[in-house]
């Protein structure tokens, strides 16, 4: 704002000017609606009483319009602020998990699970070629994409294109093997890369997280190489999401059952958003 020769602010000298003739025309007018109030009640007593409102909604007026241009003098609002809290909305994404199958009768829950987490987070799926025996493909999610051993090197044709389970790897936040039978818990455990899933595992970076959610036979589960082979994974950083006891696909009663699709979301679900927090 300009200032005049002798130093004085006209912006500001202007707003007072504006405010203090404000006030006067509104005491003004306040003073003869008093006046008139007090003559016509001298003669007509009743007659003030609907005076009183009016009076009341004046100086209210009165004191709304100074408070206004108050805040207006004292306060400017950052002139982008609606724009950038846009943007850093706009900016959150949905959690991006990598769910996995491998070959086991629990895998008849795979899309259950699919379900469960695409209500949440962006998904996407794979599946070894002994569990699309038991995954109901028509089941998944219409927005899930379903991956298997043939679509490994299928858009693969020259050196410079995509490779699959890199690609996997870099897009996904969090990975989830739900069922993990014997047989792949023992590839993982001992560096084995056959297929789509176990080449993922392998290319994986352990600074983000990865869970396995076992399912097989009592008898597997007890067996000595099952407690080595989750040692094994546990050093890499792998959490593992223990089964349950219950009346297996077999018929036989015991523990190896995998965990329920509800929980196991529930537990990433809980992990990742207190990470984030």
């Amino acid at each position: 704002m300009p200032l005049s020769p002798m130093g004085y602010d006209y912006g500001f000298i202007l707003n007072n000017l504006i405010l203090l003739l404000t006030t006067s025309l509104s005491l003004f007018f306040c003073s003869i609606t008093f006046i008139e109030g007090f003559l016509t009640s001298f003669f007509y007593p009743s007659a003030l009483i609907p005076l009183l409102p009016r009076l009341h909604l004046q100086f209210q007026s009165l004191g709304t319009q100074q408070q206004i241009q108050e805040k207006d003098m004292a306060h400017v609002e950052p002139e982008n602020m609606e724009m950038n809290l846009y943007q850093v909305n706009s900016a959150v994404r949905r959690p991006r998990i990598l769910l996995a199958a491998s070959g086991s009768v629990a895998a008849i829950k795979f899309a259950n699970l699919c379900h469960c987490f695409s209500e949440w987070a962006e998904v996407k799926a794979v599946a070894t070629q002994a569990s699309l025996h038991f995954v109901d493909r028509i089941a998944l999610p219409k927005d899930v994409i379903l991956y298997t051993d043939e679509d490994e090197w299928s858009s693969w044709k020259k050196i410079g294109d995509n490779v699959l389970h890199i690609e996997l790897r870099k897009w996904a936040d969090i990975m989830v093997i739900a069922p993990l039978s014997a047989n792949t818990l023992a590839k993982i455990a001992g560096g084995l890369c056959d297929n789509l899933l176990t080449c993922i595992v392998r290319a994986w970076d352990y600074s983000k997280p990865m869970f396995v959610a076992p399912a097989m036979n009592t008898l597997m589960w007890n067996n000595p190489f099952t407690e080595r082979h989750l040692m094994g994974i546990d050093d890499l950083g792998i959490s593992l999401i223990p089964p349950v006891k219950k009346r297996l696909a077999c018929g036989d009663y015991g523990n190896g059952a995998m965990a329920e699709p509800s929980l196991i979301y529930s537990t990433v679900r809980l992990f990742f958003e207190t990470r984030e927090q």
